[in-house]
């Protein structure tokens, strides 16, 4: 089973596929108004997304975790540069797992830290900056094992 994560909308959301829906009080403008606007982000930045992302998750783990962990599905465009990143061609449905999310996430946390973002393959895409750290605490603290994008 899976559980579908909307984030191109006023409120982050998840759609377990057996459950009602659980909205986070956090949204990707509101990661981008504290400090990921800028690219590349800072390393300033990125610390404190984290913390946001983790206050609006860390009440709904316990919830989140009772239904299946295995894939979490991504439906919009938030994540679409993810692929080229990774050095993935996209052919869809393309499946990564956390490691692959880890190792994304990574390559952005260099380029705050000063390595040049052409260098790393980054997009200068802000909302993608903000995606993928979102992407990389839920499936850090819920325990998804795969991700899926369309």
């Amino acid at each position: 089973m899976h559980t579908r994560l909307h984030m191109d909308q006023d409120r982050i959301s998840l759609q377990p596929a057996d459950a009602e829906s659980i909205v986070l009080p956090l949204s990707l403008d509101d990661l981008l108004d504290a400090g990921l606007r800028h690219f590349p982000p800072s390393e300033l930045a990125l610390e404190r997304a984290i913390a946001l992302t983790e206050d609006a998750l860390m009440p709904h783990v316990t919830a989140l975790r009772r239904h299946p962990l295995d894939v979490v599905i991504a439906d919009d465009d938030a994540l679409a540069a993810l692929p080229s990143l990774l050095g993935r061609d996209g052919t869809a449905p393309l499946r990564l797992d956390i490691d692959d999310v880890e190792r994304g996430f990574n390559q952005v946390a260099q380029v705050a830290a000063g390595m040049p973002a052409h260098a790393m393959g980054l997009v200068e895409q802000p909302r993608f900056v903000a995606a993928l750290l979102v992407l990389r605490e839920l499936m850090h603290h819920v325990g998804w094992k795969q991700l899926q994008l369309p």
